[in-house]
This record gives C-alpha cells, structure tokens and sequence, in this order.
C-alpha cells in the first residue's frame, strides 16, 4: 500500500459507493486517499491531522465527512479537494 504511513494506527476506513476504488483512510498523520482499489494512497486535506473516523455519503459520491479525535467535524464536497468545518 504505497504510500501510506508505516506502522501507524487506521482510525477509519470508507469506500465510495457509486465507485469503490475510491477509498479514504483516517489517520493521525491526516486522510488518505486512494484512487485504485488501493494500490496507492495519496495525502488530502493538509491540514486535517488526529482523526478518529472517516464517512462517504451514500447518497452523493464524493461528499467526505471526517472527525477529529476532538469531535472536530470537516466536510468536503468535492473528494477531498476542499474541506470546511461543521458546526
């Protein structure tokens, strides 16, 4: 799995449903993304660090939600391109 933090922790784990070679792994080093079943694994949203879990909207493909470990929630609408905390 390239490209992924060695021996660190999955805090979560999601699968895009309308396409599930798209996956998302939540970490405390940030969110992982991958494109291809996961082969390999690229970084998104740099400035998202210690998250507890990782969500895709089953109803709408690319719609991410992420939790902190604080209980901190961020929301993308576009895969993971852009992020916006929730209240």
């Amino acid at each position: 799995m390239g490209g992924l933090p060695a021996n660190r922790t999955v805090n979560g784990f999601a699968v895009d449903t309308d396409n599930p070679k798209v996956m998302y792994v939540a970490m405390r080093d940030g969110l992982f993304k991958s494109t291809d079943a996961g082969e390999t694994w690229k970084p998104v949203g740099k400035d998202l660090r210690n998250l507890a879990a990782v969500a895709v909207n089953p109803k709408r493909s690319g719609e991410v939600y992420v939790a902190t470990a604080d209980g901190v929630i961020f929301k993308s609408p576009d895969g993971g391109m852009t992020w916006k905390r929730q209240q």
